[in-house]
Order: C-alpha cells, then sequence, then structure tokens
C-alpha cells in the first residue's frame, strides 16, 4: 500500500516528536503492508507553515535514519496546505510544496467554513495550471457533512477525495465513518492516508479490509495502491479528469 497523508517527519509540526518516534511509526507501517509514504507536514494553516526547503530536508534525514534501522519504507516529500486566499499566488511563486515535489498533484485541507464557488473557482484555476488538488479528509470536514453533495461538486470541478484510514473504522466517529463509507460506494474516493499523529492509531491495514468488504478487491486496489502510484509517475493530466461529467465514478 501507498500511504499518501502522514505527519511522519520528525519536530517539523504536531506530528512526530522525534526521530525515535517517526522510526516507531514506520515499524507499524510496514507491519501493515505499507512500503510507501508521503510525508504531508501542515502548511498555511495559522499554526505551521513549513517552508519546501525543511520537508526535503527532513524527508532526507529521516530516509537516512530508517536505512540505517533496516526499515526499507519509501518517504517521499508533500505538505497538507490549508486553503487561503494567497494559495494561488504562493504556488506561482513555487513557494508550495506538491506531492513528490513533481507539481503534478497537490494535498489541500478545505476551512471549516467555506464558499463553494470560491473553492471551485480555486481548484479550476490548479488544473489549469497542470495540477491536479487532492482534497484531504472531506469526510470530517463540517460543512461536507452537513451537505455531502459538495463532494460531487469539487469532484466535477477537477479535484481527488483522500479520505483517512481510521474514519473508515470510526475512529472519528460515527458520522466521519458514513461519511467515508459512502463516499467509497458512490466511487468518489482516490486515496486512502493515514493521517498520523503520535496520538491517533496507524488504521491503514484495517482500512483496505473495510474498502474491500464494501466496494470489492479491485476497487480497494484502486484506492491502496494504483491510483497513489499515479502520483509517483504522473500520468494522471486534470484536463482529461475533468471534462469527464461522470468524474465521482472516474476513479473506479
Amino acid at each position: 500500500m501507498i500511504d499518501t497523508h502522514s505527519h511522519i517527519l520528525p519536530g517539523i509540526d504536531d506530528g512526530s516528536n522525534s526521530f525515535n518516534e517517526s522510526v516507531r511509526m514506520a515499524k507499524i507501517a510496514l507491519s501493515e503492508g505499507v512500503r510507501t509514504i508521503f510525508a504531508t507536514p501542515h502548511c498555511c494553516n495559522g499554526i505551521y507553515s513549513v517552508e519546501k526547503g525543511d520537508i526535503l530536508k527532513a524527508c532526507s534525514g529521516l530516509t537516512k535514519r530508517l536505512k540505517k534501522e533496516g526499515l526499507f519504507v519509501q518517504i517521499l516529500p508533500g505538505a497538507e496546505i490549508r486553503i487561503n486566499h494567497n494559495l494561488i499566488q504562493e504556488f506561482d511563486k513555487g513557494r508550495l510544496m506538491t506531492l513528490n515535489n513533481a507539481g503534478t498533484y497537490i494535498l489541500l485541507e478545505l476551512p471549516s467554513v467555506f464558499l463553494t464557488g470560491s473553492i471551485n473557482v480555486m481548484i479550476r484555476l490548479l488544473c489549469k495550471k497542470g495540477v491536479i488538488p487532492i482534497i484531504a479528509h472531506p469526510e470530517r470536514n463540517p460543512m461536507i457533512l452537513n451537505t455531502p453533495g459538495i463532494v460531487a461538486d469539487l469532484i466535477y470541478n477537477g479535484a481527488a477525495m483522500q479520505i483517512t484510514a481510521s474514519s473508515l473504522v470510526g475512529d472519528f466517529g460515527k458520522q466521519a465513518m458514513k461519511a467515508a463509507r459512502e463516499m467509497v460506494v458512490m466511487g468518489q474516493v482516490f486515496s486512502l492516508g493515514s493521517d498520523i499523529h503520535p496520538f491517533r492509531k496507524y488504521r491503514m491495514a484495517r482500512a483496505r479490509k473495510k474498502l474491500i468488504k464494501l466496494a470489492g478487491q479491485k476497487t480497494a486496489d484502486l484506492i491502496t495502491h494504483e491510483n497513489p502510484s499515479a502520483i509517483l509517475q504522473s500520468n494522471c493530466l486534470p484536463c482529461e479528469i475533468q471534462q469527464n461529467n461522470n468524474l465521482q465514478h472516474n476513479f473506479l
């Protein structure tokens, strides 16, 4: 499996506190069948605003430590970027870390309250620039929980959805679990992330079993491996996705 959302980098946000903590997380990930982890520290959320250089340096340091420990898990750079009014300008200046620093996929976190129209405009602008926005944990967003139809609207405008493994198994409560499972059944999920923090349990293996139960082996493979592999290969163009009017089913 490929974990597309984690806070495994030590001492850079509210995630891992130390190299020892990061090593512990990596060991658990390996034991659950994960071989690649995107390190996505918080950015632009009003508390943390980690620079690209800091992320790359932290990924390099953790990779060296894991190799020393004999743990063969790939750590790739990324960021969980809170959507804000400066996002497009910051992207144009090259200041925002895309997934794998490849400039093709960007992980975005929605505010708790937002104007859907404004977010859709931002999504379309990013797509025109050749980058696919991936929305982190939409199943936990208060507005989406109250108005589930927002998800289909975001997807139609070019975004992809990433749900949290813990949501699927109920760690974030019944409402988030119901929303995550409905998104899976409706074919709206592109990828799965652990969103691991020191105070959370690693749930990728349990979530994969739930994916299989909800939508079958093929869909589980797509969400946990094949779709995330497109991030590594950068072989999925936003214009090709956006033109599909049945976008909510495109990733199945």
